[in-house]
């Protein structure tokens, strides 16, 4: 390892829990691996990691490690992109998406060091979207594993902050209730790429990079995170039938964690009026994907944080755009 390729850099949100002994067992895992003393770099406020991730690859670093939670993991990432500089992820959040997606060590800060300084660099892809908020604003973001609109973005606004520092994910569990109580269909037109466009409402309407969940719930089955494709689920359930029907679907994705049954290659694909009118769930792939809210803007997420509210976003696939350390 040379001089340069040995400096390995530290990302971490300060606020978590755990950043002592992050800071601590990085010191430990970086001799023990061969890497030079690592430079850490705290997130703020106004900078939740891509700055931090800019500087350290200015400055040389042969391998930068993001301590935190999805926010944290997405803001590193796209100071990273298209870099050649691998990602390491030691998880402290209460989603940890990507970490799950890409079986990075969960709850145990040494075994994920471990991985992120001595595993193997896998390529991923990494959403790219240009989305304008409720304002009338426009901003560009990245995302590793979905965004959504609709009933996915209203439960994480309403989950309480410290009930998810309290319990972890499962304070996701009373807001999703609230959200579906409460929740109503949103009118969307939407198109993956040079396709015709699909008028439908919808629950929620979500473009996915990757598909499992907390828990282990598979959602998008087809969703592969190297694929080069983005996969679009419109959740469309409609009274006690529709979401049993769903929920029956969903738990069928999550035991075999991806379901070739549903869409089996070769068969005959649903005409969009059937579609339309009989699938609670609606999957689809492109490499591109563009939406409009039609009545009023509705709630908006990206990895799991709350965004917010959009009328319309435009998202495509950046192909194998970030390196990331996996086990």
């Amino acid at each position: 390892m040379s001089p340069a390729s040995s400096r390995v850099a530290v990302v971490y949100n300060p606020i978590k829990a755990g950043t002592d002994e992050v800071r601590r067992r990085a010191v430990e895992r970086a001799s023990m691996h061969g890497w030079s003393e690592p430079v850490f770099y705290e997130t703020t406020e106004e900078d939740p990691g891509t700055g931090q991730a800019e500087e350290a690859a200015a400055s040389g670093a042969g391998l930068v490690i993001v301590c935190g939670g999805d926010g944290t993991v997405r803001s590193v990432a796209q100071g990273l992109i298209g870099k050649n500089i691998p990602m390491g992820v030691v998880p402290l959040g209460t989603g940890n998406l990507l970490a799950r997606n890409l079986d990075i060590p969960l709850d145990d800060v040494d075994r994920a060091l471990r991985v992120a300084m001595s595993g193997s660099s896998r390529t991923i892809d990494v959403g790219e979207v240009r989305y304008t908020d409720g304002d009338g604003d426009s901003h560009d973001d990245v995302f590793l594993v979905m965004l959504g609109a609709g009933m996915d973005a209203d439960m994480i606004a309403g989950t309480d902050d410290k009930l998810k520092a309290r319990v972890g994910w499962l304070a996701y569990v009373g807001a999703f209730a609230n959200t579906l109580l409460r929740g109503h269909r949103i009118k969307v037109q939407y198109s993956l790429d040079d396709g015709a466009e699909i008028h439908t409402r919808a629950r929620t309407l979500l473009v996915a990079n990757c598909g499992m969940l907390q828990a282990g719930m598979v959602l998008v089955p087809d969703a592969v995170i190297d694929d080069g494709l983005l996969d679009v689920l419109a959740l469309r359930a409609k009274g006690p039938l529709g979401w049993t029907q769903a929920g029956a679907l969903l738990a069928h994705h999550t035991f075999r964690h991806r379901v070739s049954a549903l869409r089996k290659k070769g068969a005959a694909p649903a005409t969009e009026k059937e579609s339309l009118q009989t699938r609670p769930l609606d999957f689809r792939q492109g490499a591109a994907v563009s939406a409009r809210v039609l009545e009023k803007p509705a709630a908006f997420q990206i990895d799991g944080e709350d965004c917010g509210t959009v009328t319309e976003f435009a998202a495509r696939i950046k192909r194998r755009g970030l390196t990331v350390r996996v086990g």
